[in-house]
């Protein structure tokens, strides 16, 4: 079984003066790509790290794609949202032949123009591999899950503990 996996994790504050940028990955979890993820994320308690573990217990290929998260902060410019969106679903198409996709989204993202970036995420993914690709999501413990977020993954699943100590295990 050949899984796509990846990222785009952001928790927005539309009140905050605090820019967000392509580049704010940087002072986070980063913007990595391919075999980076898997390298910097083996064995960490994170969604990714989950993802990883449970690829390894039960036998599947995971191929990863693009992972972005920057620190909390303001709304996402659109080019620079449209940018990584557009980065992950290129990931995905080159991964070829699949049959799921797992993602770490946060819940609460908002770039410029787009209220619902999980939703907005989603749909995209869903309209590149179709309905019959399952679309599994591991969300933060606050996340606002919309209509289209429901609608567009097949399954949903968020932490239970705060602190977030059960990050790779609901991954």
């Amino acid at each position: 079984m050949r899984i796509a996996t990846g990222g785009i994790s952001h928790e927005t504050s539309t009140f905050t003066t605090v820019s967000t940028t392509i580049e704010s990955a940087k002072d986070r979890r980063g913007y990595l790509h391919r075999r980076e993820i898997l390298d910097r994320y083996c064995g960490a308690n994170t969604p990714i790290g989950g993802f990883i573990q449970g690829a390894e217990a039960h036998g599947f290929e995971l191929i990863p794609t693009v992972f972005w998260e920057a620190h909390p902060s303001a709304p996402l410019p659109r080019h620079d949202f449209d940018a990584i969106v557009d980065d992950l679903l290129r990931g995905i198409d080159e991964a070829g032949e699949i049959d799921g996709i797992l993602l770490e989204l946060h819940g609460a993202m908002v770039a410029e123009s787009v209220p619902d970036g999980e939703g907005h995420i989603l749909e995209a993914v869903q309209e590149l591999v179709g309905n019959d690709i399952p679309i599994v999501v591991q969300l933060d413990i606050h996340s606002n899950v919309s209509f289209r977020m429901i609608e567009k993954a097949d399954v949903l699943i968020g932490r239970e503990t705060y602190p977030e100590v059960d990050m790779a295990e609901r991954g």
